[in-house]
């Protein structure tokens, strides 16, 4: 009896298996990832060309997996176009992390950004919001992280003021910006140029 998920989040064949160029694939068809139901959790990853021309491949999809590590690919993909395709990625300054580094990395600056906030509230009462900066950027540094563009920079200063409405708001449009990033990195990929 088959598995009821088989297929579900299955890549389409890249564009050179599409076209008949087995020896241009690079195993590579595009960024995946989503809800995987069989793993019940968000993935992503490198989307696989399913082209049994990358049978002899040690890089393949686990039976529950919609995608695979871009370390993986990139480490271990022995398919012909894929040598190619590392390159051109390199030269466009594509850095293909996994998931896992991004989400790591990603909580280490927040909880680094919360603390310097909180340090910087904790020093903020009867100060001027040009002292309030100036303690807050402090803090930033002594974390050994950059300063942010003036629109965050204000949005923080305001939280740690009591307003929180323009931090919500940034995060709401860096939700958006990030949606557009990941459009644009597929279209990339996807046009193999």
């Amino acid at each position: 009896m088959s598995d009821r998920w088989d297929g579900f989040g299955q890549v389409d064949k890249s564009p050179a298996c599409a076209g008949e160029e087995h020896g241009g694939c690079a195993h590579l068809a595009a960024p995946g990832g989503g809800f995987n139901p069989r793993r019940l959790r968000l993935e992503a990853g490198a989307g696989l060309c399913p082209c049994s021309c990358h049978s002899s491949c040690p890089v393949a999809l686990s039976a529950k997996r919609m995608t695979v590590p871009f370390k993986t690919w990139r480490e271990s993909c022995t398919c012909p176009g894929a040598e190619r395709e590392r390159r051109r990625l390199d030269e466009a300054g594509v850095e293909l992390r996994d998931i896992d580094e991004i989400w790591e990395e990603r909580r280490r600056r927040i909880r680094l950004r919360r603390e310097a906030s909180q340090a910087a509230r904790a020093r903020a009462a009867g100060k001027g919001r040009d002292e309030i900066r100036e303690i807050y950027i402090a803090e930033l540094n002594a974390r050994g992280l950059a300063q942010p563009s003036d629109k965050i920079l204000d949005a923080a200063l305001d939280s740690i003021g009591g307003n929180p409405l323009p931090a919500v708001r940034l995060a709401a449009e860096s939700l958006v910006q990030m949606g557009k990033g990941i459009h644009t990195l597929s279209r990339l990929i996807r046009s193999g140029d």
